[in-house]
C-alpha cells in the first residue's frame, strides 16, 4: 500500500478502534512484521505466514478483554495496536495483577517517525489504565534494537531477560 503523503505530524494522526472491516490493510502490517521476525529467527518463526486469520482478526476487535487501536492518516490506514488484558501469572508464588501485554504494534512505513506509534502506545496504556491493567508487558526479540530503543523512549525497562543456548 503506498499512501504517497506528505510526512504527517503527530496532530494528523487519529486513533480509533480496529474494525473487522480493517483485517487486509492489517494484515498487509501484520504480515510485515512477521516477515521481520522469519527473517531473523527462522529456526522460530515459519515463513509467509499470515498471523491472523480474516476470522482470528474478527474475533480479536470483538472481544472485551483485547485493546485494539488502529491509527489513520488522512484517510490512510497508517499503524495498530493490539493488546490483550490478562493476569500477570497463575503461580501462587506470584502476586498476581492486570496487565495489558502489547501483542502486536506495528506502524506502516510511510507513516514511521511521525508519531503513529507513540500515539498508538499511548492511547492502549490510557485504555489499559482504566480497564484497572497496573502495568503494560511486551516483548522485543533481540534483534530488534530499533522496537526497543523505542519503548525505551516510551518509559518502558527491562523486566526480565529470556536467554538461550541452542543443543543442536
Amino acid at each position: 500500500m503506498e499512501a504517497h503523503v506528505t510526512r504527517p505530524s503527530s496532530k494528523d494522526v487519529s486513533i480509533r478502534p480496529l474494525r473487522e472491516g480493517d483485517y487486509p490493510a492489517a494484515d498487509v502490517l501484520l504480515c510485515e512484521l512477521h516477515r521481520l521476525h522469519a527473517e531473523a529467527r527462522p529456526d522460530l518463526y515459519r515463513p509467509a505466514m499470515h498471523p491472523y486469520s480474516a476470522e482470528e482478526f474478527r474475533y480479536l476487535v470483538a472481544d472485551a478483554e483485547t485493546l485494539s487501536l488502529a491509527a489513520e492518516v488522512g484517510g490512510h490506514f497508517a499503524g495498530l495496536c493490539i493488546a490483550m488484558l490478562r493476569l500477570s501469572s497463575k503461580s501462587p508464588a506470584m502476586v498476581p495483577e492486570r496487565i495489558a501485554y502489547v501483542e502486536d504494534l506495528c506502524v506502516h512505513p510511510d507513516f514511521r517517525r511521525a508519531g503513529v506509534g507513540r500515539l498508538l502506545f499511548e492511547r492502549v496504556e490510557d485504555l489499559a489504565r482504566e480497564r484497572g491493567a497496573k502495568r503494560l508487558e511486551l516483548m522485543v526479540w533481540s534483534f530488534n534494537r530499533d522496537a526497543a530503543l523505542f519503548y525505551e523512549r516510551l518509559g518502558m525497562t527491562p523486566q526480565r531477560f529470556i536467554l538461550e543456548k541452542p543443543l543442536i
